[in-house]
């Protein structure tokens, strides 16, 4: 019950964000995808460190329920973080005359992070013996691309650096409201994979 209402009021959320996303006046039409780009990212993030959470979690009590959590959210985060990628690499194709650049560290790190995250998943599927147990390892491991990827906005040449661009009232709202909305969907469907938060059944 708890997962339907998250998704309902996200769902809710996103559809009025992404209105406000078409219609909002702007001084530059590309950065409108600002309003995907950046709440994917964030809640990649998000999920990323849910799954190296109870990766650890997993390592410290052997309870396969941690496992499963770590795997379900690592799931939804590189869905997320695809979705980034790709519109970042609109928004670069309009503003840069390219989709990527391997002159750009932020793009480069992001593509390493997505690749490193795809092995994940090949070869928890191959491993028969101590699954989970490796698969934690490999997440503890892999999630140093997720502070090397934000880090590395910093030093971009290319790439705007974290709270650069200056937005108006009215956008810092509704990338607010955006943020928020994929990051309910994102609760609903860890809740609704792993049934956290929900009454067990007797």
């Amino acid at each position: 019950m708890l997962s339907k209402i998250l998704l309902f009021i996200g769902v809710l959320l996103l559809s009025l964000g992404t209105y406000n996303a078409f219609t909002l006046p702007a001084k530059i039409e590309s950065y409108r995808i600002v309003f995907f780009h950046v709440p994917s990212a964030i809640t990649a993030y998000l999920a990323f460190t849910v799954s190296f959470i109870y990766s650890i979690l997993y390592l410290r009590s052997s309870d396969l329920s941690k496992d499963r959590t770590a795997f379900i959210s690592a799931k939804f985060g590189i869905i997320m973080a695809l979705i980034a990628f790709l519109s970042g690499s609109i928004w670069a194709k309009s503003t840069w005359g390219t989709y990527f650049t391997w002159y750009e560290i932020r793009e480069v790190i992001v593509l390493l992070l997505l690749f490193i995250y795809a092995i994940y998943f090949s070869l928890r599927n191959l491993i028969e013996t101590d699954k989970a147990r490796l698969s934690a390892l490999y997440l503890i491991v892999a999630y140093l691309t997720v502070p090397a990827s934000y880090v590395a906005g910093f030093f971009s040449p290319l790439h705007p650096r974290p709270f650069e661009a200056e937005f108006s009232p009215e956008w810092r709202l509704n990338l607010l409201l955006m943020i928020l909305a994929f990051s309910l969907i994102y609760v609903s469907y860890l809740i609704k994979k792993t049934r956290i938060g929900e009454p067990k059944s007797s």
